[in-house]
């Protein structure tokens, strides 16, 4: 004969395992889902403090540029918005008369916008002038020593020399000017 009190402590031992099964067992897993959660949100809490240090820095490097610099860098390399297709040809025919050449043209072609897989927003847009002149060797040298000192970006596409009557060079190139795209809505507050 089993006596009673081994049945109890049996019935205990019993009670005591669906305890842990059913409510034990659940807690501690619950517990270590939260702390699973404490560790991904340090991770990426520390993440977060990297990105924040790195726009810090940024944003000092932005405030130490000068005005002035920051104003001829906006000339230098304006936002799509302000290129005046009038104003690069008046420069141009401008730098022909400092250079000493003859001006014969400068007009206008038109933007080239690549829908190329390589291009990204970030890309600046090219804008393509035609320009011709005429002159002598060192004036036509002189100007392309204007062009590369002119205040915004100028790069020579197509060039075709050719020599014409009296010692004098006829001069026909495509030249590119560049501008960001304006990639920022215009209600976008940049701090």
């Amino acid at each position: 004969m089993i006596p009673k009190g081994l049945f109890a402590q049996i019935g205990m031992v019993i009670l005591s395992v669906a305890i842990i099964i059913t409510y034990v067992e659940p807690a501690f897993r619950d517990i270590g889902e939260v702390q699973d959660n404490i560790a991904v949100y340090q991770t990426e809490k520390e993440k977060v403090s990297l990105v924040n240090d790195q726009l810090n820095s940024l944003l000092q490097i932005q405030k130490d540029v000068s005005l002035v610099d920051q104003n001829r860098l906006l000339t230098y390399m304006p936002d799509e918005d302000t290129i005046d297709p009038i104003a690069i040809p008046r420069d141009l025919a401008l730098i022909s008369v400092q250079a000493g050449v003859i001006y014969k043209n400068a007009a206008f072609v038109g933007s080239s916008d690549k829908s190329s897989a390589d291009v990204t927003e970030e890309d600046p847009q090219a804008y393509t002038f035609s320009y011709s002149v005429e002159g002598t060797y060192t004036q036509v040298k002189n100007l392309f020593s204007l062009l590369e000192q002119n205040h915004y970006p100028l790069e020579v596409r197509d060039l075709s020399i050719s020599r014409i009557e009296g010692g004098f060079l006829s001069v026909e190139m495509t030249i590119d000017t560049y501008a960001y795209r304006n990639s920022l809505p215009t209600n976008t507050l940049v701090f």
